[in-house]
Order: structure tokens, then sequence, then C-alpha cells
């Protein structure tokens, strides 16, 4: 069996988000930007009136929003001959084709979800359906090869 274009399903495949991934770097970017911007433009007596626990809390906010955005970006989709492996942001999931039943892809949710025969549903936002095309074709990738190398 051969995925869309003709290329063969062995090996190994990674999907990574490209949308979501580079709104997570600019937008935590503008996020410190913003904060030192306002920081300096504010006046001397405004700043003063500041304690260090309050901005403590501020910037441990802004740490806390990035390493939620960072996750998004890290997330990935890996196909090689030993199976699926989803990474989630900071959790990862290890499932052999056997254990896979299909991707699921409901119009107009967000990314893809993974059925497995003792029917868990694992999300892979590793594949968001803002990527288009691009993420159509990973499912469609998966979706073969489970029908492939799930009957082994």
């Amino acid at each position: 069996m051969s995925a869309k274009g003709g290329a063969p399903l062995d090996g190994r495949r990674v999907f990574r988000p490209v949308g979501p991934k580079i709104v997570g770097v600019v937008a935590g970017a503008c996020l410190w930007v913003l904060f030192f911007a306002v920081a300096l433009t504010l006046p001397a007596e405004v700043r003063a009136g500041f304690t260090v626990l309050q901005t403590g809390t501020l910037v441990l906010l802004l740490l806390v929003v990035d390493a939620v955005l960072w996750g998004i970006g890290r997330s990935r989709v890996v196909a090689d001959d030993a199976g699926i492996h989803v990474r989630n942001g900071y959790r990862t999931h290890h499932l052999a084709w056997t254990d896979v039943l299909d991707v699921a892809y409901a119009r107009g949710a967000p990314w893809p979800t993974l059925v497995t025969r003792d029917d868990r549903r694992i999300m892979m936002v590793g594949i968001p359906s803002s990527d288009g095309p691009g993420a159509r074709d990973a499912v469609w990738y998966l979706r073969e090869r489970i029908l492939e190398d799930g009957g082994r």
C-alpha cells in the first residue's frame, strides 16, 4: 500500500504544527515586549507603587503563558515502524499500530484524535487543522498506516 502521491508507507514521518508554533513564538515575544514597554513608560511615581511581589507575580504569569505557548509549539506526531508517538505539550503517548483503531477528524475540530482499541481518545495537537492540506494529508497517511500496520 502507498500513501497519497505514491510514497511508500515505511520509515519515519514527523508531523509538527506550523501555524500554532509561529503564533506561539510571536505572541510570547509580544507579551514580553509589551511588559517592558509599559514598565519603562510608566511614570516613576507609578512604578514606585509596585511591590516586588506584584512585579514577581506578573513575571510568573508571563512565564506560565510562555510555557503553555511553548508546549503547543513543541507538540508533534511521529509515525514510524514501531507505531505512533504523540507529544502534546509536555505529555507523550507511545502506541503500537495494533493498539490504534482509527484517526477521527470531526468537522470543525482543531486537531484529529486517535481512537485506541481500549477506547481511549488521544488528541494530536501536532496536526492542527489550521495547517490546511498538510493536516489532511497527515491524517490520510496515518489512516493508511493504521490499515496496513494495524493488522500485524
